[in-house]
């Protein structure tokens, strides 16, 4: 095969360790490519691509870094050189799939070069901290990487180790493999357009409903979980990857929480990537106007707030007027740098499964307050249409496919 695998190894600690997962992986017909991306001490054998390599790709002096002997200052150089370095090669089309091994520091920074290329590329993280509380959503963040916990330390090649290591050449080889033949629209025979739509439990009626009358309509949909880390996913994939067509943003709740410091917080730069891109957007409100605090922050004026206990991990408040207008200017400023056509479709009877008209989490006034501020803030161009229904009827989610067509047509 013309294609290698990149082991990404700190070869000064752990080389021994990527040597036998090199022999595995070649045994199966893959080339590989042992990258150091090691911080001090020599390597323990010889690498592909070595350290000072990948200095020089950064940009740095291989001699001025040799001189820094704070393991946390080179780190940056380490990482931006084998970015850098993977991106080449992918850019070349000779990148199959990478595979990095070690632990915390080690996870660290081959997951943080795995998040630099994009989706698509099989990712494969081996690492006896893949379970350490907190750090596997440091490690993959918004990537479609891969986490193996090892289980034991990468101190020697026991029988063990070996298991494990062999267990992961086996998985690497099998997704480099399987993405070749993997359904993927923008380089396949599918040719639907595709449309980014977002989904959150409290609108998932709609989203299904939209995503079907979207189908039928000829469109091929792809969904993102607006719980924080999907929504962010689907920025920067929209961003990155010239793929979308369209965005249905059904629940733009992670701006408010962004804002707020709640847990559902989607990024600074939420709702802004399809603007700047140009494409056609509907947008609703699901989710806009209650927070997710987390229980770390809950406050005792929560208390006072109307509150809905979604699941046993999430508990939803009310956000206060006050709240809802920081939050409509926010979402007014993020749409008005929208270059492409925009509409703002607002339900009338509830903005979610948990706050229909006449329940106890529905808020009249509240929501009053958000939709008179978005209006008086938007630029005229965007219409803010309010539909006679809750935001889980068929009648709003044929809607919202309406309005859909409109901004399809008008760009």
């Amino acid at each position: 095969m013309n294609k290698v695998i990149a082991v990404l190894v700190m070869a000064e600690e752990k080389w021994r360790e990527a040597d036998f997962l090199r022999q595995e992986i070649e045994s199966r017909g893959f080339k590989t490519l042992i990258v150091d991306m090691g911080l001090i001490g020599e390597p323990q054998g010889p690498c592909d691509i070595p350290r000072e390599e990948l200095i020089r790709v950064s940009g740095r002096d291989p001699e001025e870094v040799a001189r820094i002997t704070d393991r946390g200052k080179r780190m940056p150089v380490m990482v931006e050189g084998s970015k850098r370095k993977l991106q080449e090669l992918h850019s070349q089309g000779k990148l199959a799939g990478v595979i990095s091994l070690g632990g915390a520091t080690g996870t660290q920074m081959g997951t943080s070069i795995m998040r630099s290329l994009p989706f698509g590329v099989p990712k494969l993280a081996l690492s006896s901290t893949a379970s350490v509380r907190g750090l596997a959503e440091r490690y993959i963040g918004t990537a479609d990487i891969t986490l193996m916990h090892s289980v034991v330390e990468f101190g020697g090649l026991d029988d063990l180790l070996r298991n494990a290591l062999t267990r992961a050449a086996g998985a690497i080889c099998g997704m480099a493999a399987a993405s070749a033949k993997a359904p993927v629209s923008f380089n396949g025979k599918d040719r639907r357009p595709l449309v980014a739509l977002t989904h959150f439990g409290p609108c998932e009626y709609c989203a299904m409903t939209v995503r079907r009358l979207l189908e039928e309509r000829g469109y091929q949909v792809v969904g993102f979980s607006a719980a924080g880390t999907g929504d962010r996913a689907m920025e920067e994939m929209i961003e990155q990857l010239d793929i979308f067509q369209g965005v249905v943003d059904l629940a733009p709740g992670g701006v408010g929480e962004e804002l707020l410091g709640f847990a559902r917080a989607a990024g600074p730069t939420r709702l802004e990537a399809a603007g700047k891109k140009g494409l056609p957007q509907v947008v609703s409100t699901c989710g806009v106007n209650f927070g997710s605090p987390r229980k770390r922050d809950y406050r005792p004026e929560y208390e006072g707030r109307k509150k809905y206990e979604y699941d046993a991990l999430r508990t939803f408040i009310k956000l206060s007027p006050d709240e809802l207008v920081m939050v409509a200017q926010e979402i007014a400023r993020k749409l008005n740098q929208s270059q492409g056509p925009v509409k703002v479709i607002i339900p009338l009877g509830g903005w979610s499964s948990v706050d229909k008209r006449g329940t106890y989490f529905y808020d009249k006034e509240a929501d009053r307050a958000f939709v008179a501020e978005l209006k008086r803030k938007l630029k005229e161009k965007i219409e803010v249409r309010e539909i006679e229904a809750d935001l889980e009827t068929p009648e709003f989610a044929r809607a919202v496919v309406a309005a859909f067509v409109e901004v399809m047509q008008s760009r």
